[in-house]
Parts: structure tokens; C-alpha cells; sequence
């Protein structure tokens, strides 16, 4: 017998599914967060990136024998001590049925497939999964007290989706970046 097309499957985030009358209207979910986890970094974490980043470098000259890949590492231990020592800065976020809002900048739902849960120690996140493939994911934090109303409102318009933390953000945890 012929195949039928398999019809792909999308998310509509304008498609409510009946979770919502169509003509209600969602409230906003409003609240202030730091725009990532600050972890304090002490003399010593900033002596063990130069000692990592010149026995790397040492090592990349000794296999090469030229001098471009030990500048780059050394660059880019530079960079990483620099992003290590930036606080955060405190950001407003509000999440509507239109959206997500960070600051001054808006994410459509479109733009996503799902959101997840996502815990770092003692702190809630929520990440969301973006559709386009090189797309950066985002990560929003919130208060406590603020994650229910901000996941009931979200788990109107995206899925909810279980995950981890991959390997890099534990790797990330663990040295305190």
C-alpha cells in the first residue's frame, strides 16, 4: 500500500488547546532577578585559571612548535578570568501571553518548543529550548514564591520538558564560574 505523509508536528504557541478560553486574557507575570548565579571567586580561583592557562599553553607550544594556539589559549584565559569577575546585573522579566520580556528585549513563544525546570544548588531556573538549531537556549531565574504563577502562565503557551544539567554547565558549577 502507498505511504501516507506523516504530517510534522509543531507547536503553535497562538493555539491553546482549549487550556484557555480564547477570548480570556492572561495576566502578566512580572518580577526582578539576578541575570545569572554570582559565585565569589577568591584569590586563589584567579591563580588557578593563570596556572591552568599557562601550563596549556606551555603544552600547546611543546606539541606545535608555533606560537598561534598558545596566544589564543592564553586569550582566551584572559577572557575567562575577566567573564568570571562580572557581577550580574539585576534584570526585570515578565512573562504575558504574547511572550517572554527580558529587560528591554521580547522572545516570542514561537521562537521556542519547550521550557524546562532546570535546578542549579539551591536556585530554580527555567530554560527555554529555542526551534532554530544554533540558537543560544535562555535561561531566566526567578524567587521561589514567583515559580508557580510563572510556570502555570508559561505551560500555557510552551511545553514543559524535563532536564539536566549537561556536563559543561556542571563543569561550569563545579569550578565556580
Amino acid at each position: 500500500p502507498p505511504q501516507q505523509p506523516v504530517a510534522n508536528w509543531s507547536f503553535d504557541a497562538n493555539s491553546r488547546d482549549g487550556q484557555t478560553a480564547p477570548n480570556e486574557q492572561v495576566d502578566v507575570v512580572e518580577w526582578s532577578a539576578s541575570e545569572f548565579i554570582a559565585h565569589d571567586k577568591s584569590l586563589m580561583w584567579y591563580l588557578a585559571v593563570m596556572v591552568a592557562t599557562i601550563l596549556t599553553s606551555g603544552l600547546a607550544y611543546l606539541i606545535s612548535k608555533e606560537f598561534i594556539t598558545p596566544t589564543l589559549i592564553i586569550i582566551t584565559g584572559i577572557l575567562f578570568a575577566v567573564m568570571g569577575a562580572r557581577k550580574p546585573r539585576e534584570l526585570r522579566y515578565a512573562v504575558d501571553e504574547k511572550g517572554i520580556y527580558v529587560d528591554q528585549k521580547f522572545y516570542s513563544y514561537n521562537g521556542f518548543k519547550s521550557f524546562s525546570i532546570v535546578q542549579e544548588g539551591a536556585i530554580e531556573s527555567i530554560w527555554f529550548m529555542p526551534l532554530r538549531r544554533f540558537t543560544p537556549s535562555l535561561t531566566i531565574y526567578f524567587a521561589p514564591d514567583d515559580g508557580s504563577r510563572i510556570v502555570e502562565t508559561l505551560s500555557e503557551f510552551l511545553p514543559v520538558e524535563g532536564r539536566q544539567l549537561d556536563p559543561i554547565d556542571r563543569l561550569m558549577h563545579r569550578i565556580g564560574f
